[in-house]
């Protein structure tokens, strides 16, 4: 049987369809396992009790076509969330805190999926901690992309739950299974 140019270009074109959330299933880097040498966690990030959240300006030009809100989106839902977690008092003035979490959406044409990246950094010392990165899950429908950012938020505030507090209640209720150990602490 022979396929026309227009059957074949239908058929890669459903392939290539079929193979994006093949290729885009989220997984935390949790439950990847980055983690799992059991590398020190950074002292700053155990003891740390207050935490000052910032925005980083990331790429606008998805707002508001692919999704919905403003840039500011990702700040907005990590914050709400980190707030409702309770782990660190959430400060105004970065020279109150003891971290930064620094957070961006970028959404640039070298990348396959948008991603969500939040960087923690030592507020005195302004070294930079440890970072995480969630891609965003490209649906079809303005609604189901709306709700994969808001899960990528939700999984990056899990990452930071199971960094700090393994096996900790995370801010959905479940609990988290994080191997980061405190192992460097009083060195």
């Amino acid at each position: 049987m022979r396929l026309s140019s227009k059957h074949f270009i239908a058929l890669v074109a459903l392939t290539f369809y079929c193979a994006i959330p093949a290729c885009a299933q989220q997984r935390s880097s949790a439950a990847k396992g980055i983690n799992s040498l059991n590398a020190p966690v950074p002292t700053p990030l155990l003891n740390g009790k207050r935490a000052f959240i910032s925005y980083e300006l990331g790429d606008v030009t998805a707002f508001p076509n692919a999704y919905s809100g403003g840039p500011e989106r990702a700040y907005n839902e990590f914050y709400a969330q980190m707030k409702a977690w309770g782990r660190y008092q959430l400060v105004m003035d970065p020279s109150d805190a003891d971290l930064v979490f620094a957070v961006r959406f970028v959404d640039s044409p070298g990348l396959p999926l948008p991603q969500i990246r939040v960087g923690i950094s030592d507020a005195k010392s302004h070294v930079e901690l440890w970072g995480f990165v969630e891609q965003i899950d490209p649906k079809f429908f303005k609604k189901h992309r709306d709700a994969s950012f808001s899960d990528s938020v939700q999984t990056l505030v899990g990452d930071v739950t199971a960094l700090v507090a393994p096996a900790a209640p995370s801010p959905t209720g479940a609990a988290t299974t994080g191997t980061a150990q405190p192992s460097d602490q009083g060195r």
